[in-house]
């Protein structure tokens, strides 16, 4: 895909214009499909700082790109983080603006990407069903424009405010998941569901973003979702798990897969979805974030294996990580957690943020993107 990451730590004792131009000096601002930030805990003035970051990255790069500001708290020590995503080579990508939604266009002959910013509700002090049913009405504007269809979704990334706390009654990641549902009914999904994360973030934010993509005249070749033998696939756990203990609610099951594999005209591109320590459908060493950390490593390296890609049609690709973002639910496992990602992962980008996870057992999160 020709597909590269920048990643970099802004240094917020300077202006927020010096440290983000510092920071884009690496990449050519014609190679830029999205920048994504991740730092603030500050969910009462998101609005405010996401529209002085994109003006000032507008302003730098002499153009609109897709900018997303997740609400985490940076460790170990807070500020802001920039990755950079870019498509090097001779390959065009156009970026426009709809609804206040920026997006990038990528388009040849074959095939066409289209790279959404994380698109935040209006309003944060909402119930989650309103502000979900909202975004995700912008997203499939915004598809729509260009002759895309949910089901064309590859990667979505969710970020979801006090995620397993609870509004009027009702768990918060539960009425996401009911929204998601919904809006997905519309397509048929026979290339399976995006690779995705839904993962905590400060206050009350709904953010949804996402890349679709989508092959012309060959059918469903190209685009591989990706199971993981040794987890329950998500769309599918049983009603057991899907029991919310603090109201005896039916959860609408989490639509998503492990990961899933585009062969592009540049080469293949995994995006692993927010991986954590569950064996089966059940989460294991409840009491370790180095032992949940030591799991989740090996469930996303069986996922990525030769073996297993095999198992579902794909070539024996020579995968190579080009980012990771690990979130940690609490602060104090960070060294511990830290330790055993660089020891997998020694030559990898990784981002690390605080964030719940999705079940309240669950201390580390992991998601990932890998190229050929």
């Amino acid at each position: 895909m020709g597909l590269k990451i920048y990643s970099s730590t802004l240094n917020l004792c300077d202006a927020l214009e010096t440290s983000i131009q510092r920071a884009l000096k690496a990449v050519s601002a014609d190679e830029i499909c999205g920048l994504v930030f991740c730092g603030t805990s500050d969910t009462v003035g998101y609005h405010e700082l996401l529209a002085d970051i994109k003006a000032e990255v507008y302003k730098i790069l002499g153009k609109k790109v897709p900018v997303t500001l997740i609400p985490q708290y940076l460790l170990p020590h807070g500020g802001l983080s920039l990755d950079i995503y870019t498509l090097e080579g001779a390959v065009e990508i156009r970026t426009e603006e709809r609804g206040g939604v920026c997006y990038g266009i990528i388009e040849n002959s074959d095939e066409s990407l289209l790279f959404v910013e994380g698109i935040p509700a209006s309003d944060f002090s909402d119930s989650v069903h309103t502000p979900s049913r909202e975004v995700f009405d912008k997203l499939d504007t915004v598809l729509t424009d260009y002759g895309f269809a949910v089901d064309d979704i590859v990667r979505q990334w969710n970020y979801i405010g006090s995620i397993v706390s609870y509004r009027e009654g009702k768990q918060n990641y539960q009425e996401f998941n009911d929204a998601r549902t919904h809006y997905y009914a519309k397509g048929a999904w026979k290339n399976g569901y995006p690779a995705a994360t839904g993962i905590g973030a400060s206050g009350d934010c709904i953010i949804v973003g996402g890349i679709a993509f989508k092959k012309r005249g060959e059918g469903d070749k190209g685009i591989y979702p990706i199971d993981n033998p040794l987890q329950v696939a998500a769309h599918i756990y049983s009603k057991r798990v899907l029991i919310d203990d603090a109201t005896d609610a039916m959860k609408s099951t989490p639509k998503f897969e492990r990961a899933k594999l585009i062969e592009t005209a540049r080469g293949a591109c995994c995006f692993v979805s927010g991986t954590a320590a569950i064996r089966g459908e059940e989460s294991m060493d409840a009491s370790s974030a180095r032992l949940q950390t030591i799991k989740t490593i090996e469930n996303i390296e069986y996922l990525v294996s030769k073996e297993n890609l095999a198992r579902f049609g794909c070539k024996p690709y020579d995968l190579k990580y080009v980012a990771l973002q690990v979130f940690i639910k609490s602060a104090e496992d960070y060294e511990e957690v830290r330790a055993e990602v660089e020891k997998a992962y020694p030559n990898v980008s990784v981002v690390y943020s605080i964030a719940d996870v999705c079940r309240r057992e669950l201390l580390v999160e992991i998601e990932g993107i890998l190229i050929s």
